[in-house]
């Protein structure tokens, strides 16, 4: 294929994130200020079926799409885009907010480990979707960092 995208970019379903009947798109706006090409890859968790697949054949379906972007698509950077408040990680019963960021991160690093094993060449980043404070479904998605 010529022309590929650039990057691929793998997040949760959860309709909070993407187009709105009000017209807010968080994803939409992030991949724009990427600016960039992006396949994009949606399940619910993210990337959670990388790291705690729920069911037999979950990790080989969502490792199969990135290997469609990476290697039909010609992506080069991949985005693992988790956020806060997601119902696939609700059985956890967080004891608070730093705890349910915390898991996030950890996850997001692990599936940054498991990826990158089979997709040696391609780079990761991570990222997470805050919720604005006083909000159930505005965010801000930010680069993750060491710790939250």
């Amino acid at each position: 294929m010529t022309n590929g995208c650039e990057a691929a970019l793998i997040t949760c379903e959860d309709y909070r994130l993407h187009q709105r009947a009000d017209g807010r798109n968080y994803i939409g706006e992030f991949i724009e200020d990427l600016g960039k090409d992006c396949d994009l890859i949606t399940r619910g968790g993210g990337i959670q079926d990388i790291v705690r697949p729920e069911n037999h054949g979950y990790s080989d379906s969502l490792m199969r799409d990135i290997e469609v972007s990476v290697e039909l698509h010609e992506a080069d950077t991949l985005y693992l885009v988790n956020h806060e408040d997601c119902g696939a990680y609700r059985d956890m019963d967080f004891s608070s907010r730093k705890e349910e960021i915390d898991r996030h991160y950890e996850d997001l690093k692990k599936a940054r480990e498991i990826i990158s094993e089979r997709f040696q060449d391609v780079e990761i980043k991570l990222y997470f979707g805050e919720l604005i404070p006083g909000s159930s479904d505005k965010y801000e998605i930010k680069p993750v960092q060491s710790s939250p």
